[in-house]
């Protein structure tokens, strides 16, 4: 049990590091006018919902803070927003376990919501430049959109789980 959690911690840092190595790379020369959804805090909080003790705080940390290094954030802003996120994610997950996916996309949503407005509120708080409120927001808009592939996307990290999910999809329950 101990080396399948090893393996997919290793697994979630390498499909996360070729996600920012996917999104650095350039792949379109004309100015990009859409914003790219966050995909990676959409796989951390699909894989917290799905399975609390898989991703320790650490590993999540590292991840972040080499994302805000990398994509020339502010350090350690949108970790310690992500960190904090997941950790309230994590304490709920005993009340969305048993939850259909609409209650939970709803909750994520507004945990990103949250989260995308306290990243704004702390860069103005501080006084650093930053795009415009229409930016954060739709920006807010794709990440919730993209939920869905990102939960489908944490399948393959964390495995189908055919005890919690066989009854929601069949109609049956073991």
């Amino acid at each position: 049990m101990t080396s399948n959690f090893w393996f997919q911690r290793f697994f979630y840092f390498i499909f996360s590091l070729l996600l920012v190595v996917w999104l650095i790379v350039p792949q379109n020369p004309l100015k990009q006018t859409i914003p790219t959804p966050d995909f990676l805090f959409c796989l951390t909080l699909a894989i917290i919902f799905r399975r609390p003790n898989v991703l320790p705080i650490v590993l999540i940390g590292l991840v972040f803070l080499s994302t805000d290094i990398l994509f020339n954030r502010p350090i350690g802003l949108w970790t310690a927003i992500v960190l904090v996120t997941t950790e309230f994610a994590r304490t709920q997950f005993w009340r969305y376990n048993d939850a259909n996916f609409i209650t939970t996309w709803l909750f994520v949503s507004l945990l990103i919501v949250i989260s995308t407005f306290t990243h704004m509120i702390v860069l103005n708080i501080f006084l650093i430049s930053q795009a415009e409120f229409w930016h954060y927001l739709i920006w807010a808009m794709l990440t919730i959109l993209i939920y869905p592939i990102m939960f489908c996307i944490s399948f393959l990290i964390v495995g189908f789980d055919r005890k919690n999910y066989y009854g929601k999809f069949v109609g049956t329950s073991e």
